[in-house]
Protein backbone atom coordinates (compact mmCIF):
# COMPACT_ATOMS: atom_id res chain seq x y z
CA UNK A 1 0.00 0.00 0.00
CA UNK A 2 0.99 3.45 -0.74
CA UNK A 3 -0.40 6.87 0.87
CA UNK A 4 0.57 9.56 -0.68
CA UNK A 5 -0.22 13.35 -0.24
CA UNK A 6 0.56 16.22 -2.91
CA UNK A 7 1.75 18.61 -3.86
CA UNK A 8 4.38 17.49 -1.33
CA UNK A 9 4.94 13.91 -2.93
CA UNK A 10 4.13 15.38 -6.30
CA UNK A 11 7.22 13.80 -7.71
CA UNK A 12 5.79 10.33 -6.17
CA UNK A 13 2.24 10.95 -7.36
CA UNK A 14 3.72 11.63 -10.60
CA UNK A 15 5.52 8.12 -11.08
CA UNK A 16 3.20 5.73 -9.76
CA UNK A 17 0.54 7.33 -12.56
CA UNK A 18 3.37 7.15 -14.43
CA UNK A 19 3.92 3.08 -13.57
CA UNK A 20 0.75 2.02 -13.65
CA UNK A 21 -0.22 3.39 -17.17
CA UNK A 22 3.18 1.78 -18.47
CA UNK A 23 1.57 -1.43 -16.59
CA UNK A 24 -1.47 -1.01 -17.88
CA UNK A 25 -0.09 -0.77 -21.76
CA UNK A 26 2.08 -3.17 -21.39
CA UNK A 27 -0.75 -5.85 -19.53
CA UNK A 28 -4.09 -3.74 -20.10
CA UNK A 29 -6.82 -4.74 -17.41
CA UNK A 30 -9.95 -6.05 -18.59
CA UNK A 31 -11.52 -3.50 -17.89
CA UNK A 32 -9.59 -0.62 -16.50
CA UNK A 33 -11.95 2.07 -14.26
CA UNK A 34 -11.09 5.91 -14.84
CA UNK A 35 -13.74 7.40 -12.36
CA UNK A 36 -13.28 11.14 -12.12
CA UNK A 37 -15.05 14.32 -11.28
CA UNK A 38 -13.37 16.39 -13.58
CA UNK A 39 -10.97 14.98 -15.76
CA UNK A 40 -8.20 16.64 -18.71
CA UNK A 41 -5.41 15.23 -21.06
CA UNK A 42 -2.48 15.47 -18.83
CA UNK A 43 0.50 14.20 -20.14
CA UNK A 44 0.58 10.95 -17.76
CA UNK A 45 3.82 9.03 -19.45
CA UNK A 46 7.20 11.06 -19.40
CA UNK A 47 8.97 9.96 -23.00
CA UNK A 48 11.10 12.97 -23.25
CA UNK A 49 14.20 10.56 -23.36
CA UNK A 50 11.92 7.67 -25.00
CA UNK A 51 12.43 5.44 -22.81
CA UNK A 52 8.67 4.31 -22.85
CA UNK A 53 9.20 4.26 -26.90
CA UNK A 54 9.40 -0.13 -26.98
CA UNK A 55 5.57 -0.04 -25.00
CA UNK A 56 4.45 2.24 -28.15
CA UNK A 57 6.89 3.51 -30.81
CA UNK A 58 3.99 6.04 -32.41
CA UNK A 59 4.25 8.17 -28.54
CA UNK A 60 5.79 11.45 -29.07
CA UNK A 61 9.14 12.05 -27.54
CA UNK A 62 7.10 14.32 -25.18
CA UNK A 63 5.01 13.86 -22.28
CA UNK A 64 2.35 11.00 -23.51
CA UNK A 65 -1.24 12.25 -23.37
CA UNK A 66 -3.56 10.35 -21.61
CA UNK A 67 -5.64 10.10 -24.34
CA UNK A 68 -2.49 8.22 -26.26
CA UNK A 69 -1.96 5.77 -23.50
CA UNK A 70 -5.70 4.83 -23.42
CA UNK A 71 -5.12 4.10 -27.43
CA UNK A 72 -2.79 1.76 -27.12
CA UNK A 73 -4.51 0.07 -23.66
CA UNK A 74 -7.18 -0.42 -26.36
CA UNK A 75 -5.29 -1.24 -29.22
CA UNK A 76 -3.67 -4.38 -27.40
CA UNK A 77 -7.47 -5.50 -26.37
CA UNK A 78 -7.69 -3.75 -22.94
CA UNK A 79 -11.03 -2.29 -22.35
CA UNK A 80 -11.07 1.13 -20.78
CA UNK A 81 -14.76 2.06 -18.72
CA UNK A 82 -15.12 5.74 -17.70
CA UNK A 83 -17.28 7.67 -15.75
CA UNK A 84 -17.21 11.19 -15.40
CA UNK A 85 -19.33 14.56 -13.96
CA UNK A 86 -21.36 15.80 -16.65
CA UNK A 87 -19.42 19.13 -17.04
CA UNK A 88 -18.32 21.20 -19.62
CA UNK A 89 -14.93 21.40 -18.15
CA UNK A 90 -14.36 17.53 -19.39
CA UNK A 91 -15.71 18.06 -22.91
CA UNK A 92 -12.26 18.09 -24.34
CA UNK A 93 -11.32 15.21 -23.15
CA UNK A 94 -14.43 13.56 -23.49
CA UNK A 95 -14.55 14.60 -27.32
CA UNK A 96 -11.23 13.09 -27.72
CA UNK A 97 -12.21 9.63 -26.08
CA UNK A 98 -15.71 10.14 -28.00
CA UNK A 99 -13.29 9.62 -31.47
CA UNK A 100 -11.61 6.27 -29.86
CA UNK A 101 -14.93 5.58 -29.16
CA UNK A 102 -15.78 4.77 -33.19
CA UNK A 103 -12.91 2.68 -33.55
CA UNK A 104 -13.12 0.86 -30.29
CA UNK A 105 -16.99 0.46 -29.64
CA UNK A 106 -16.86 -2.73 -27.50
CA UNK A 107 -14.61 -1.95 -25.08
CA UNK A 108 -14.36 1.49 -24.41
CA UNK A 109 -17.67 2.74 -22.57
CA UNK A 110 -18.05 6.18 -21.27
CA UNK A 111 -20.66 7.62 -18.84
CA UNK A 112 -21.25 11.37 -17.95
CA UNK A 113 -23.67 11.79 -14.91
CA UNK A 114 -24.48 14.93 -13.29
CA UNK A 115 -23.22 15.29 -9.65
CA UNK A 116 -20.57 12.93 -9.95
CA UNK A 117 -17.91 12.97 -7.91
CA UNK A 118 -15.12 9.98 -6.85
CA UNK A 119 -11.76 9.84 -8.01
CA UNK A 120 -10.54 6.49 -8.43
CA UNK A 121 -8.56 4.05 -10.79
CA UNK A 122 -9.12 0.39 -10.94
CA UNK A 123 -7.13 -2.26 -12.65
CA UNK A 124 -7.15 -5.94 -12.33
CA UNK A 125 -4.44 -5.96 -9.47
CA UNK A 126 -4.91 -2.61 -8.04
CA UNK A 127 -6.75 0.47 -6.59
CA UNK A 128 -5.94 4.04 -6.84
CA UNK A 129 -8.59 6.08 -4.97
CA UNK A 130 -8.65 9.53 -3.11
CA UNK A 131 -9.42 13.34 -3.71
CA UNK A 132 -7.13 13.57 -6.62
CA UNK A 133 -8.95 14.69 -10.25
CA UNK A 134 -7.10 13.64 -13.31
CA UNK A 135 -6.35 17.38 -14.17
CA UNK A 136 -2.81 19.55 -14.14
CA UNK A 137 -4.13 20.89 -10.38
CA UNK A 138 -5.30 17.39 -8.94
CA UNK A 139 -1.69 15.78 -9.89
CA UNK A 140 0.32 19.26 -9.89
CA UNK A 141 -0.87 21.86 -7.82
CA UNK A 142 -3.45 21.14 -5.13
CA UNK A 143 -3.80 19.48 -1.87
CA UNK A 144 -4.87 16.30 -2.80
CA UNK A 145 -4.27 12.43 -0.98
CA UNK A 146 -4.26 9.33 -3.10
CA UNK A 147 -3.97 5.50 -2.03
CA UNK A 148 -2.59 2.70 -4.03
CA UNK A 149 -3.92 -0.82 -3.13
CA UNK A 150 -2.84 -3.92 -3.95
CA UNK A 151 -4.26 -6.44 -1.77
CA UNK A 152 -6.45 -8.64 -3.78
CA UNK A 153 -9.86 -9.14 -1.93
CA UNK A 154 -9.96 -5.11 -1.99
CA UNK A 155 -9.63 -4.74 -5.54
CA UNK A 156 -11.99 -8.04 -6.28
CA UNK A 157 -14.35 -6.18 -4.17
CA UNK A 158 -14.06 -2.53 -5.52
CA UNK A 159 -14.33 -4.33 -8.96
CA UNK A 160 -17.46 -5.81 -8.12
CA UNK A 161 -18.83 -2.55 -6.85
CA UNK A 162 -18.10 -0.53 -9.55
CA UNK A 163 -19.82 -3.21 -12.16
CA UNK A 164 -23.14 -3.52 -9.95
CA UNK A 165 -23.23 0.32 -9.68
CA UNK A 166 -22.12 1.41 -13.44
CA UNK A 167 -22.23 -1.32 -15.86
CA UNK A 168 -25.42 -1.39 -16.97
CA UNK A 169 -25.64 2.46 -17.56
CA UNK A 170 -22.39 2.33 -18.91
CA UNK A 171 -23.77 -0.54 -21.75
CA UNK A 172 -26.75 1.63 -21.95
CA UNK A 173 -24.85 5.07 -22.84
CA UNK A 174 -22.76 2.94 -25.07
CA UNK A 175 -25.39 1.59 -27.27
CA UNK A 176 -27.38 5.13 -27.61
Amino acid sequence: MRDLTGPSQVRAIRDLLQGIFAMEAMKPSKPLWLLSGWITDIGIIDNRARQFNTLDPSWPTAMVPLSAVLRTILERGGGVSIVLREDQHNRYFTDRMRGLRGEFPQTLRILLAPDFHEKCLVGTDYVLNGSMNLTYRGVEVNDEHVVFRTEPSIVAERRLVLATLWGSKLDAATRS
